[in-house]
Protein backbone atom coordinates (compact mmCIF):
# COMPACT_ATOMS: atom_id res chain seq x y z
CA UNK A 1 0.00 0.00 0.00
CA UNK A 2 1.27 3.45 -0.87
CA UNK A 3 2.14 5.79 1.96
CA UNK A 4 0.65 9.26 2.22
CA UNK A 5 3.99 10.68 1.05
CA UNK A 6 3.97 8.36 -1.97
CA UNK A 7 0.41 9.31 -2.86
CA UNK A 8 1.36 12.97 -2.80
CA UNK A 9 4.71 12.58 -4.58
CA UNK A 10 3.38 10.39 -7.40
CA UNK A 11 -0.14 11.83 -7.57
CA UNK A 12 0.11 12.90 -11.22
CA UNK A 13 1.13 9.39 -12.26
CA UNK A 14 -1.33 7.50 -10.10
CA UNK A 15 -4.33 9.38 -11.53
CA UNK A 16 -3.43 8.42 -15.11
CA UNK A 17 -5.91 6.01 -16.75
CA UNK A 18 -4.65 2.39 -16.57
CA UNK A 19 -1.78 3.35 -14.22
CA UNK A 20 -3.12 3.63 -10.69
CA UNK A 21 -1.69 2.62 -7.34
CA UNK A 22 -0.83 -0.93 -8.45
CA UNK A 23 1.54 0.35 -11.13
CA UNK A 24 3.17 2.73 -8.68
CA UNK A 25 3.69 -0.08 -6.20
CA UNK A 26 5.30 -2.11 -9.00
CA UNK A 27 7.75 0.73 -9.70
CA UNK A 28 8.58 1.08 -6.01
CA UNK A 29 9.50 -2.62 -5.98
CA UNK A 30 11.56 -2.41 -9.20
CA UNK A 31 15.34 -2.58 -9.56
CA UNK A 32 17.18 -1.11 -12.55
CA UNK A 33 20.91 -1.24 -13.27
CA UNK A 34 22.23 1.81 -15.14
CA UNK A 35 25.56 1.45 -16.95
CA UNK A 36 26.97 4.95 -17.30
CA UNK A 37 26.06 8.19 -15.50
CA UNK A 38 26.98 10.52 -18.36
CA UNK A 39 24.97 12.27 -21.05
CA UNK A 40 22.34 9.55 -21.43
CA UNK A 41 22.49 8.25 -17.89
CA UNK A 42 21.95 11.69 -16.35
CA UNK A 43 18.36 12.30 -17.52
CA UNK A 44 17.55 8.60 -17.37
CA UNK A 45 18.55 8.34 -13.70
CA UNK A 46 16.72 11.54 -12.80
CA UNK A 47 13.45 10.44 -14.36
CA UNK A 48 13.63 6.91 -12.96
CA UNK A 49 14.17 8.34 -9.48
CA UNK A 50 11.40 10.91 -9.96
CA UNK A 51 9.00 8.21 -11.19
CA UNK A 52 9.63 6.12 -8.09
CA UNK A 53 11.79 3.19 -9.22
CA UNK A 54 12.66 1.81 -5.82
CA UNK A 55 16.22 0.60 -6.39
CA UNK A 56 18.92 1.87 -8.73
CA UNK A 57 22.37 0.41 -9.29
CA UNK A 58 24.52 3.09 -10.93
CA UNK A 59 27.82 1.94 -12.45
CA UNK A 60 30.43 4.31 -13.89
CA UNK A 61 34.21 4.37 -13.64
CA UNK A 62 34.69 8.05 -14.54
CA UNK A 63 34.83 11.31 -12.58
CA UNK A 64 32.91 14.50 -13.34
CA UNK A 65 34.80 16.86 -15.66
CA UNK A 66 33.92 20.44 -16.55
CA UNK A 67 33.44 19.41 -20.19
CA UNK A 68 30.65 17.05 -19.10
CA UNK A 69 28.38 19.77 -17.77
CA UNK A 70 26.79 20.86 -21.06
CA UNK A 71 24.81 17.62 -21.17
CA UNK A 72 25.32 15.55 -18.00
CA UNK A 73 22.70 17.47 -16.08
CA UNK A 74 22.66 15.28 -12.99
CA UNK A 75 26.10 16.65 -12.05
CA UNK A 76 26.77 20.18 -10.74
CA UNK A 77 29.87 22.35 -11.00
CA UNK A 78 30.87 21.60 -7.42
CA UNK A 79 30.89 17.88 -8.28
CA UNK A 80 33.87 18.28 -10.64
CA UNK A 81 36.45 15.65 -9.69
CA UNK A 82 33.86 13.49 -7.90
CA UNK A 83 33.13 9.96 -9.10
CA UNK A 84 30.10 10.13 -11.40
CA UNK A 85 28.37 7.23 -9.68
CA UNK A 86 28.66 8.99 -6.30
CA UNK A 87 27.60 12.35 -7.76
CA UNK A 88 24.55 10.78 -9.42
CA UNK A 89 23.68 8.96 -6.19
CA UNK A 90 23.73 12.23 -4.25
CA UNK A 91 21.47 13.86 -6.83
CA UNK A 92 19.00 10.96 -6.60
CA UNK A 93 18.90 11.22 -2.81
CA UNK A 94 18.20 14.96 -3.06
CA UNK A 95 15.41 14.37 -5.57
CA UNK A 96 13.80 11.31 -4.01
CA UNK A 97 15.28 10.01 -0.74
CA UNK A 98 13.07 6.94 -0.96
CA UNK A 99 15.19 5.43 -3.73
CA UNK A 100 17.82 2.89 -2.62
CA UNK A 101 20.97 3.57 -4.63
CA UNK A 102 23.98 1.32 -5.03
CA UNK A 103 26.70 3.53 -6.54
CA UNK A 104 29.59 1.55 -8.02
CA UNK A 105 32.76 3.13 -9.41
CA UNK A 106 33.93 0.47 -11.85
CA UNK A 107 34.24 -0.22 -15.56
CA UNK A 108 31.88 -2.92 -16.78
CA UNK A 109 33.39 -5.81 -18.72
CA UNK A 110 32.59 -9.40 -19.62
CA UNK A 111 34.03 -10.73 -16.37
CA UNK A 112 32.37 -8.49 -13.79
CA UNK A 113 29.02 -7.45 -15.24
CA UNK A 114 26.95 -10.25 -13.69
CA UNK A 115 28.24 -9.36 -10.22
CA UNK A 116 27.85 -5.60 -10.73
CA UNK A 117 24.25 -5.60 -11.94
CA UNK A 118 23.09 -8.02 -9.26
CA UNK A 119 19.48 -9.13 -9.59
CA UNK A 120 18.28 -6.11 -11.62
CA UNK A 121 15.80 -7.42 -14.24
CA UNK A 122 16.32 -4.36 -16.47
CA UNK A 123 19.71 -3.02 -17.58
CA UNK A 124 19.90 0.46 -19.09
CA UNK A 125 23.01 0.69 -21.26
CA UNK A 126 24.18 4.31 -21.31
CA UNK A 127 27.80 3.45 -22.00
CA UNK A 128 29.91 4.95 -24.77
CA UNK A 129 32.01 2.02 -26.00
CA UNK A 130 30.99 -0.91 -28.23
CA UNK A 131 32.87 -3.37 -26.03
CA UNK A 132 30.80 -2.42 -22.99
CA UNK A 133 27.55 -2.58 -24.96
CA UNK A 134 28.33 -6.05 -26.23
CA UNK A 135 29.23 -7.18 -22.71
CA UNK A 136 25.85 -5.88 -21.52
CA UNK A 137 24.09 -7.64 -24.40
CA UNK A 138 25.83 -10.95 -23.70
CA UNK A 139 24.96 -10.78 -20.01
CA UNK A 140 21.37 -9.71 -20.67
CA UNK A 141 20.87 -12.66 -23.00
CA UNK A 142 22.54 -15.23 -20.76
CA UNK A 143 20.91 -14.02 -17.54
CA UNK A 144 17.45 -13.41 -18.96
CA UNK A 145 17.44 -9.66 -18.41
CA UNK A 146 16.09 -6.82 -20.56
CA UNK A 147 18.62 -4.47 -22.17
CA UNK A 148 17.52 -0.91 -22.98
CA UNK A 149 20.05 0.70 -25.31
CA UNK A 150 20.60 4.31 -26.30
CA UNK A 151 23.28 6.19 -28.21
CA UNK A 152 23.85 9.82 -29.21
CA UNK A 153 26.45 11.91 -31.03
CA UNK A 154 26.41 15.37 -32.63
CA UNK A 155 22.66 15.93 -33.26
CA UNK A 156 21.58 12.33 -33.72
CA UNK A 157 20.44 9.57 -31.41
CA UNK A 158 19.07 6.04 -31.35
CA UNK A 159 17.20 3.84 -28.92
CA UNK A 160 15.90 0.28 -28.72
CA UNK A 161 15.43 -2.54 -26.24
CA UNK A 162 16.29 -6.22 -26.38
CA UNK A 163 14.69 -9.22 -24.71
CA UNK A 164 16.37 -12.23 -26.33
CA UNK A 165 17.17 -13.82 -22.97
CA UNK A 166 13.47 -14.23 -22.23
CA UNK A 167 12.00 -14.54 -25.73
CA UNK A 168 14.01 -16.72 -28.10
CA UNK A 169 12.23 -15.18 -31.10
CA UNK A 170 13.48 -11.68 -30.23
CA UNK A 171 16.68 -10.20 -31.68
CA UNK A 172 19.55 -9.07 -29.49
CA UNK A 173 21.84 -6.04 -29.74
CA UNK A 174 24.40 -8.05 -31.71
CA UNK A 175 21.80 -8.82 -34.40
CA UNK A 176 21.82 -5.20 -35.53
CA UNK A 177 25.27 -4.10 -34.30
CA UNK A 178 27.57 -7.12 -34.81
CA UNK A 179 30.65 -7.15 -32.61
CA UNK A 180 32.80 -8.04 -35.60
CA UNK A 181 31.67 -5.05 -37.68
CA UNK A 182 34.32 -2.62 -36.44
CA UNK A 183 32.09 -0.29 -34.41
CA UNK A 184 35.10 0.72 -32.33
CA UNK A 185 35.82 3.05 -35.26
CA UNK A 186 32.62 5.05 -34.61
CA UNK A 187 33.35 8.55 -33.24
CA UNK A 188 32.73 9.30 -29.56
CA UNK A 189 31.33 12.56 -28.22
CA UNK A 190 34.81 13.69 -27.21
CA UNK A 191 35.82 13.43 -30.87
CA UNK A 192 32.67 14.38 -32.79
CA UNK A 193 30.87 16.64 -30.32
CA UNK A 194 27.35 16.55 -28.92
CA UNK A 195 24.57 19.04 -28.25
CA UNK A 196 23.20 18.60 -24.73
CA UNK A 197 19.48 18.39 -25.55
CA UNK A 198 20.17 15.41 -27.85
CA UNK A 199 21.35 13.28 -24.95
CA UNK A 200 18.46 14.69 -22.92
CA UNK A 201 15.98 13.58 -25.58
CA UNK A 202 17.38 10.06 -25.93
CA UNK A 203 17.97 9.61 -22.19
CA UNK A 204 14.39 10.61 -21.44
CA UNK A 205 13.06 8.19 -24.07
CA UNK A 206 15.23 5.50 -22.46
CA UNK A 207 13.67 6.27 -19.08
CA UNK A 208 10.19 5.79 -20.54
CA UNK A 209 11.30 2.52 -22.14
CA UNK A 210 12.75 1.28 -18.84
CA UNK A 211 9.50 2.10 -17.06
CA UNK A 212 7.57 0.08 -19.66
CA UNK A 213 9.69 -2.98 -18.91
CA UNK A 214 9.47 -2.48 -15.14
CA UNK A 215 5.67 -2.43 -15.40
CA UNK A 216 5.28 -5.57 -17.52
CA UNK A 217 3.17 -7.63 -18.06
CA UNK A 218 0.76 -4.72 -17.62
CA UNK A 219 1.20 -1.98 -20.23
CA UNK A 220 -0.03 1.28 -18.65
CA UNK A 221 2.56 3.34 -20.53
CA UNK A 222 2.34 1.78 -23.98
CA UNK A 223 4.26 -0.55 -26.28
CA UNK A 224 7.96 -1.25 -25.88
CA UNK A 225 10.69 -1.04 -28.54
CA UNK A 226 11.68 -4.71 -28.70
CA UNK A 227 12.26 -5.46 -32.38
CA UNK A 228 12.36 -1.77 -33.30
CA UNK A 229 15.18 0.77 -33.50
CA UNK A 230 14.27 4.46 -33.39
CA UNK A 231 16.63 6.91 -35.06
CA UNK A 232 16.28 10.56 -34.01
CA UNK A 233 17.61 13.37 -36.21
CA UNK A 234 17.78 16.53 -34.15
CA UNK A 235 18.82 18.65 -37.11
CA UNK A 236 15.65 17.84 -39.08
CA UNK A 237 13.48 16.96 -36.07
CA UNK A 238 12.63 13.59 -37.60
CA UNK A 239 12.21 10.11 -36.16
CA UNK A 240 12.74 7.01 -38.32
CA UNK A 241 11.80 3.49 -37.22
CA UNK A 242 13.76 0.43 -38.37
CA UNK A 243 12.43 -3.08 -37.77
CA UNK A 244 15.03 -5.41 -36.27
CA UNK A 245 15.03 -9.09 -37.15
CA UNK A 246 16.78 -11.90 -35.36
CA UNK A 247 19.86 -12.98 -37.31
CA UNK A 248 20.15 -16.69 -37.96
CA UNK A 249 23.94 -16.43 -37.71
CA UNK A 250 24.07 -14.30 -34.56
CA UNK A 251 26.64 -15.87 -32.21
CA UNK A 252 24.83 -14.52 -29.14
CA UNK A 253 21.16 -15.41 -29.61
CA UNK A 254 20.98 -17.73 -32.64
CA UNK A 255 19.17 -20.49 -30.80
CA UNK A 256 21.26 -20.66 -27.64
CA UNK A 257 18.96 -20.72 -24.65
CA UNK A 258 18.63 -17.54 -22.62
CA UNK A 259 18.72 -17.25 -18.88
CA UNK A 260 16.00 -17.74 -16.34
CA UNK A 261 13.55 -14.83 -16.64
CA UNK A 262 12.39 -15.29 -13.10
Amino acid sequence: MLSDDDLERFARQVIMPAFGEDSQETLLASHVAVIGAGGLGAPLIQYLAAAGVGQLTIIDDDAVDRSNLNRQVIHATDAIGTAKAASASAAVSALNPGVAVNAITARVDEDNIAELIGDAPVIADCSDTPRTRHAVNQAAHQLGRVMVFGGAVRMEGQISSFNSGRDNASPCFNCIFPAAAGHDLAPRCSEAGILGPITGTIGTLMALEVLRHCLKPAEPVGKDLVGRLLLYDGMLTEVTEIRIRKRADCPVCNGASGGNPG
